[in-house]
């Protein structure tokens, strides 16, 4: 049973400029072993979203760049790889911060259970929570102040030793209309990380 989406209100938006018009599918699409290459569809097969990143371990922090379907770089996905609180910042393109996200499984024993701070764009900072739906995973809710915004789905897992020419893993991406599908985004690319590296 799908679980029923909703708009936030107040808004949620770090950018105004991707805001869902009504309930929206995204398709993820994470090409590579180590995560350089990600594609996001919308249910038409049209690109949304294309994320390029670095290898592991070629600076402090692991850094994708995360750009819109018309490849406008609209901001900087950074794991920082020597931080034992494993946090997540985001910048935009001039280095301001826009959100951060901290994992939270000392907390509630998920691995994949996310706190993200969100800078909007009405100035203000709104805690967002991404929460497992079940032990293994598999499906994930976001939600702001209990309402629950968007939902994400693992479709494919595949095994890195015998990948061949297939995705590393594929993900489906619920959004109720009224939602930034950047910020989504974020969250979409903190819970694929996750499920690379610790195969969940």
């Amino acid at each position: 049973m799908e679980i029923p989406l909703e708009t936030p209100n107040p808004p949620v938006n770090i950018s105004n400029g991707y805001v869902s018009p009504q309930q929206t599918t995204l398709n993820v699409y994470c090409h590579d072993r180590i995560f350089k290459k990600v594609t996001v569809t919308d249910s038409t097969g049209q690109p949304v979203f294309r994320v390029e990143g670095t290898s592991f371990g070629t600076s402090w922090s692991w850094r994708r760049k995360v750009l819109d379907g018309s490849n406008t770089h609209i901001f900087d996905f950074r794991h920082k790889s020597v931080d034992i609180k494993n946090g997540w910042i985001i910048e935009n393109p001039k280095g301001d911060k826009l959100c951060s996200l901290v994992h939270k499984s000392q907390i509630t024993h998920s691995h994949s259970a996310i706190d993200a701070t969100v800078r909007t764009q009405a100035g203000e900072k709104v805690l967002v929570i991404m929460r497992p739906n079940d032990h293994a995973a598999l499906t994930t809710t976001i939600s702001v102040d209990g309402t629950a915004i968007a939902t994400i789905r693992k479709v494919e897992d595949n095994d890195i030793a015998s990948l061949g020419t297939r995705d590393r893993s594929v993900w489906e991406v619920r959004v109720a209309s009224g939602v930034d599908l950047s910020l989504i985004m974020i969250l979409m690319l903190c819970r694929a990380e996750m499920g690379h590296v610790w195969r969940q």
